[in-house]
């Protein structure tokens, strides 16, 4: 058998050197991983087969996910969530791309501010956004208290009724999820070749036919993107709820995040609180492989 010859064995030396520097500076990173999100992960898997308390942890298998299937606040709280997700999902990206596409073309100026502008709603805290909205709907001294008596119309408990609650708090999640997208569409609207709009304008297509036939199928990765970051962030909706609305009226806004905080650090249900962990990343798993087979495309721009 013959040798390699002595320049391909440096060169075999110098590609294993580089790849050893690039996991070295990958390392910590790597560190960080294992230790905040694979060894939870697997920790609360195995608590999800415990009874967890303060007082006891005893192996009991699958029970708490049989209780799970007869727990009636659980299933509630998937219909909670899920509903709120009916609105914000499709919510987050129509806006989203509705204003990043009028500002797309105008000057850079102005393209500069509007996105620093609609940027700052994801600095502002949530627990600050939602106070301030607690506020402004409050039926004895809000500002929907003011506006509706100056209108002459009744005032209405926005946070405390069952038709109108999950609407407000869907639109609250939507003013501060929609300033990523923006950011995201206004890059991908940038990127798409103007030649691509020039020939559709020859052929005649309007301006509906040129978003719907050249404009949407080449962001299309980015859109694919958007709704799975979107699904994945609002199916943990918990902050929002939490403060806005305490999970009322009657359990309607009772996310199944706000269902695990619940067990977990008021009941003390660890083990139990895991299992709906566990049932709750397989939804998310499942819901984003379903929106990643339907919308994904292998355009890139």
């Amino acid at each position: 058998m013959q040798k390699a010859p002595a320049s391909l064995l440096l060169r075999r030396k110098k590609i294993i050197a580089n790849n050893v520097v690039c996991y070295l500076y990958m390392l910590p990173w790597l560190a960080f991983l294992a230790v905040f999100t694979i060894y939870p992960f697997v920790h609360g898997m195995v608590m999800s087969l415990f009874n967890v308390t303060y007082r006891a942890n005893d192996f009991i298998g699958l029970a708490n996910f049989l209780e799970l299937m007869r727990d009636h606040m659980f299933w509630n709280a998937i219909v909670a969530t899920l509903k709120m997700c009916v609105i914000i999902i499709p919510g987050t990206v129509a806006l989203s791309l509705w204003i990043a596409f009028t500002i797309h073309d105008r000057s850079r100026m102005l393209q500069s501010s509007a996105k620093i502008v609609f940027y700052l709603t994801s600095v502002v805290s949530q627990v600050a956004l939602a106070i301030a909205w607690k506020f402004m709907f409050n039926p004895a001294y809000g500002l929907s208290a003011t506006i509706t008596d100056m209108l002459g119309i009744p005032r209405l408990d926005w946070l405390g009724s069952s038709d109108l609650a999950i609407p407000l708090v869907s639109a609250l999640v939507i003013t501060f999820a929609i300033s990523q997208p923006i950011i995201l569409f206004a890059s991908a609207l940038d990127g798409i070749p103007k030649h691509f709009h020039e020939v559709a304008q020859l052929e005649g297509a309007t301006h509906r036919q040129q978003f719907l036939k050249v404009t949407l199928p080449l962001i299309r990765p980015t859109l694919t993107f958007v709704i799975v970051t979107a699904t994945i962030g609002n199916l943990q909706v918990f902050v929002v709820p939490y403060l806005l609305t305490g999970g009322g009226p009657h359990y309607q806004t009772t996310t199944m995040l706000y269902m695990i905080y619940r067990n977990a650090f008021e009941f003390g249900r660890y083990g139990y609180a895991a299992a709906m962990g566990i049932v709750l990343f397989a939804i998310i798993a499942l819901l984003v492989l379903i929106q990643y087979r339907l919308v994904n495309a292998s355009e890139q721009y």
